[in-house]
């Protein structure tokens, strides 16, 4: 699966769970799912985009630069694990969401990772079961 579809399928997840969320707890919770997924599908993005951009630069690059790069490249990811830290400390201290709604929210991109490993594993049972796949001895 590519890093595109995978976007596509989280904001595919957060629709149904901000939806669900919002005709079995009311629009606090679907608020709260829908805060937490924004958070985390915009990290995610925001992830892939930042270890693309270090995995293209580093095979050209010296060995100093690469160490630089990667420094880098950790040096961002705390900073964005703090402020995002930050932002759910502010919604949730002040109560501008439902907390169990964020924390559903927060979880879109690890139920989209879900539900592709399980689809994944199921096309490939599929593929072995499918007699057409492999050798053309029927014992095989």
């Amino acid at each position: 699966m590519t890093p595109r579809t995978l976007k596509v399928a989280n904001w595919l997840v957060l629709a149904v769970l901000v939806t669900v969320g919002f005709f079995w707890q009311g629009r606090e919770f679907a608020l709260g799912v829908l805060v937490g997924g924004l958070l985390a599908v915009v990290n995610f993005h925001l992830l892939h985009r930042t270890l693309r951009a270090l995995l293209e630069g580093v095979p050209q690059a010296s060995p100093e630069e690469r160490g630089k790069a990667k420094a880098f490249f950790a040096f961002r990811q705390m900073m964005r694990f703090f402020v995002l830290v930050l932002l759910i400390f502010v919604l949730v201290r002040y109560e501008w969401v439902n907390v169990l709604g964020l924390l559903a929210g927060l979880s879109t991109v690890v139920f989209t990772l879900m539900l592709t490993a399980i689809h994944e594993t199921i096309k490939l049972k599929h593929k072995e079961a499918d007699p057409s796949h492999g050798t053309s001895h029927p014992l095989s």
